[in-house]
């Protein structure tokens, strides 16, 4: 059986491009801090790769820092800014762990900007909050993802960036699931991204520091990327993300296909829940619920079909519980047993959405006659 693959949002296949590059580096021997001709080859790869991946972002290449993820590179954020004095962080509640977790692993105070139910981060008490800050709490520190890894849901970005300057902040701007997928014109202190979210390999990051942003590295070694990240740096899976980034496209017309997804899985469910529906999305992504289905026996049960899918961020696979995303929204009493992710690609094709559910429903009318 030919397996269908809707998790894209957790990984996605790797670009010919981006294995061609890694393959090309690995016969470049010199490490890349050396200054003899085989060192500075090595170096040349990553300066080629640098300028792409600042290409994609949308900012100066120069202000990039590789890092061996999106989670790296946002807790490095995180610890820079709280090495600089930021005594008081605020985190949106849509926001990846690897932002407010590093703050609990150092025991940063923080506190949640507040979601709505279609899982947009509260503007006005974001604005509310910095109007009100206090001197003891240095420098303010928000974070938030330009899009929710489970929902979809695209956040404010240019109204929080625009608060924080005002408010004399530093903002974190987790683009990982942007990348690729939204325009990036984010102007903010520090932006993460991750290469295998766009089709390179899997273990590689970056974060942009803009010039003026408190950077600490988190590893303590030699001077590597500016002083910014110690360590040997990964020549082949650089290599790889640069040409990933080089070889990005328009996906727009993934949203049809994702409409074609949800307006037969609304034929087959009456009862279906599609979250943040009503907002924008990134144009891949639906997160869904019936209230009558378990979202992991779902999962296992198209597993056997041929199909992968989640039941929401990656980071949290192989726990059951429930979606904390869906509990800052307050709807958790719409998934009461879970919800299922599917998330597309360029490579997913109308006969794939087709197969979803026609799997979906075979499935479902097993459950019901089983009840």
């Amino acid at each position: 059986m030919t397996r269908l693959y809707l998790d894209h949002n957790a990984t996605t296949f790797m670009r010919p491009e981006a294995k061609a590059a890694m393959i090309d580096a690995m016969d470049v021997h010199g490490n890349p801090s050396a200054q003899h001709a085989d060192g500075r080859a090595a170096n040349g790869i990553i300066s080629t790769a640098r300028e792409a991946v600042g290409l994609a972002m949308g900012v100066c290449a120069q202000d990039i820092v590789f890092t061996g993820g999106g989670t790296e590179a946002d807790n490095t954020a995180v610890f820079s800014a709280w090495t600089a004095g930021c005594r008081k962080m605020l985190f949106s509640a849509a926001d990846h762990p690897a932002t407010y977790r590093a703050a609990e692993q150092w025991g940063c105070p923080h506190e949640f900007i507040p979601v709505d139910r279609d899982g947009v981060t509260d503007i006005a008490w974001l604005k509310s909050r910095l109007e009100n800050w206090v001197e003891a709490d240095g420098r303010p520190f928000v974070s938030i993802a330009a899009a929710n890894s489970e929902t979809g849901v695209v956040q404010p970005v240019e109204a929080v960036a625009d608060m924080v300057s005002d408010a004399g902040g530093l903002l974190l701007v987790d683009a990982v699931q942007a990348l690729g997928k939204l325009p990036m014109t984010y102007i903010a202190d520090y932006i993460s991204v991750s290469a295998h979210k766009i089709g390179g390999p899997k273990g590689v990051g970056a974060l942009y520091m803009s010039p003026d942003a408190p950077a600490q590295s988190l590893l303590c070694g030699g001077g590597q990327e500016r002083r910014k990240r110690a360590g040997t740096m990964n020549v082949a899976g650089i290599a790889g993300f640069g040409a990933a980034a080089s070889a990005l496209g328009d996906i727009s017309a993934v949203k049809e296909l994702r409409d074609q997804l949800e307006a037969g899985l609304k034929e087959l469910e009456p009862q279906l829940t599609i979250f943040g529906e009503d907002v924008e999305r990134l144009p891949n992504t639906s997160f869904f619920a019936v209230p009558d289905a378990g979202s992991m026996t779902l999962m296992m049960q198209l597993d056997l079909e041929g199909i992968s899918v989640s039941t929401g961020t990656a980071c949290s696979s192989g726990k059951v519980g429930e979606s904390r995303t869906l509990k800052a929204m307050g709807v958790l009493d719409k998934a009461p047993k879970g919800a299922i992710r599917t998330s597309l690609s360029h490579h997913t094709t109308s006969s794939d959405v087709d197969r979803f559910l026609a799997s979906w429903a075979k499935i479902r009318r097993k459950e019901r006659k089983a009840a």
